[in-house]
């Protein structure tokens, strides 16, 4: 039967990072890796559509590595923590599945997901409300919706020191070469600045060049400090929120631990 270890996610997780470097990698015999515009072209965003093509990947009886955001939705979705996360994975469960999501603290998460959305719709004022849905509940809804498909978590926070290690748990310790690294990281933020500039766009979606010029005119920096839409108490709480909700987790999934680090 063909294996899929299904790399979800979520979006600003360093997703790109992850596509990016296995898309350089050496894999054993066995597992291949699906470049994510190939992916999405004749996948991933025809099933999300629900007008799947030819079903090449039940062909190879092999282990396919598959990593695509959008799987679980829209940037859209993503502000609303996913509501229905497993509407397209349910595609896939003819195979032998298995889900890896990357979680995110939820202050960090909600702004940069907010930042991404502005790079293609006309702006909309960020609503700073702590989250009632939160990530126990998407892996709740995983798990309910994919019945018997193992889910597997590692934290944000944990990726930019432990890349190797982490790409290595997805991938089923089957990687035998990372090739060249990345020379800089794929995409930044946004400024505070940036965004405010951008609330002259709330008529018309600003072009890909305005955007980027905007960007680079107000780089995150001292004078510039990153987007951050919360008071210091709505933060205060968000972070409380993370810690509750990682301790669920890891009663609900499997949760990728640095070597050096006690259970969470």
């Amino acid at each position: 039967m063909t294996r899929i270890r299904f790399h979800i996610g979520a979006h600003k997780t360093a997703t790109t990072h992850l596509q990016m470097t296995l898309a350089r990698c050496g894999f054993a015999a066995g597992t291949r890796y699906v470049t994510l515009k190939r992916l999405r072209r004749t996948l991933t965003s025809p099933v999300r559509k629900q007008r799947p093509r030819l079903p090449w990947h039940r062909w190879y009886e092999g282990t396919w590595l598959f990593s695509d955001e959008n799987i679980l939705g829209t940037t859209e979705n993503s502000l609303l923590m996913y509501p229905d996360p497993a509407v397209a994975l349910r595609y896939f469960l003819d195979c032998n599945l298995g889900i890896f999501l990357c979680v995110r603290r939820y202050d960090t998460f909600l702004a940069s997901a907010y930042g991404e959305r502005l790079w293609r719709h006309r702006y909309q004022p960020f609503h700073a409300d702590l989250p009632s849905r939160r990530w126990p509940d998407v892996v709740r809804d995983l798990q309910r919706d994919l019945p018997g498909v193992p889910v597997h978590v590692w934290r944000y926070e944990d990726y930019r020191g432990n890349a190797a290690q982490i790409m290595q748990f997805y991938a089923g310790n089957a990687i035998t070469d990372f090739g060249e690294p990345l020379q800089q990281d794929p995409k930044s933020g946004f400024s505070g600045r940036t965004v405010a500039e951008l609330a002259r766009f709330s008529d018309a979606r600003p072009g890909k060049a305005e955007v980027l010029r905007l960007r680079d005119k107000f780089p995150i920096s001292v004078e510039y400090p990153r987007f951050n839409p919360w008071s210091a108490d709505q933060q205060a709480r968000l972070e409380e929120m993370y810690s509750e909700d990682l301790a669920v987790l890891g009663r609900m999934a499997e949760v990728w631990q640095p070597a050096h680090s006690p259970n969470r």
